[in-house]
């Protein structure tokens, strides 16, 4: 892909954000997507062979973008100091995390980016073509959360006292109503992600750096 090419799609992808999260994709079309983004319907289907089409390469960069979010985040943590306690770790992990996922994926503010992702789950759910791609999607970011999170703990000094899965599942579902919660009550839902890993976890024995 050229970069003007790369370019126009993602004002594509920025101009849809907006208006997906303003009218919903049902209610949007592509030609107020292509007025948006300052393009013909000519660019748009160069790019994208329909507004599903469109919909998928959200999905796949939301996803990305939460991924990278959350490996920065983690990576952060081989600069706190050493004395900090496991409990400080990571709620400073977790800060990191929410500010950057705030605005994680193409042109997206913070409401933009959570009113999309469930209008692309929703929209997913609606159209058979989608339902396979959207859940291949999601179980790939799960995998690589899974190392990063069970990675991540290690560092900070903790282990799960519930089954793996099980744990994923339950933090997926807190992001999640945290997520829906704060379009309603903002920043006063961000702290239940915190709470459940410290309920789900135990501290290790020794220090992360003694156990290398």
């Amino acid at each position: 892909m050229s970069a003007r090419r790369a370019q126009t799609r993602d004002r594509l992808m920025v101009a849809a954000t907006a208006v997906f999260a303003e009218r919903g994709i049902i209610g949007s079309s592509v030609e107020e997507i292509c007025e948006a983004a300052g393009f013909t319907r000519g660019a748009f289907y160069s790019n994208f062979a329909d507004k599903d089409a469109l919909v998928l390469a959200l999905i796949e960069a939301a996803i990305a973008a939460q991924y990278a979010a959350a490996e920065q985040s983690i990576a952060d943590l081989a600069a706190i100091p050493a004395e900090a306690t496991p409990e400080e770790r990571l709620s400073l992990a977790l800060t990191r995390f929410a500010d950057r996922s705030r605005n994680a994926g193409p042109g997206r503010d913070s409401r933009d980016a959570i009113l999309v992702e469930q209008e692309l789950m929703l929209h997913a759910a609606r159209v058979p073509g989608l339902r396979a791609p959207y859940a291949a999607f999601v179980e790939a970011c799960n995998s690589q959360l899974t190392g990063l999170i069970s990675g991540a703990l290690a560092a900070v000094g903790l282990e799960f006292v519930v089954p793996l899965d099980e744990a994923i599942d339950m933090l997926s579902a807190a992001h999640q109503h945290a997520q829906i919660s704060s379009l309603f009550l903002g920043d006063a839902a961000a702290p239940t992600l915190e709470r459940l890993v410290l309920a789900i976890t135990r501290v290790t024995a020794g220090p992360p750096a003694a156990r290398g």
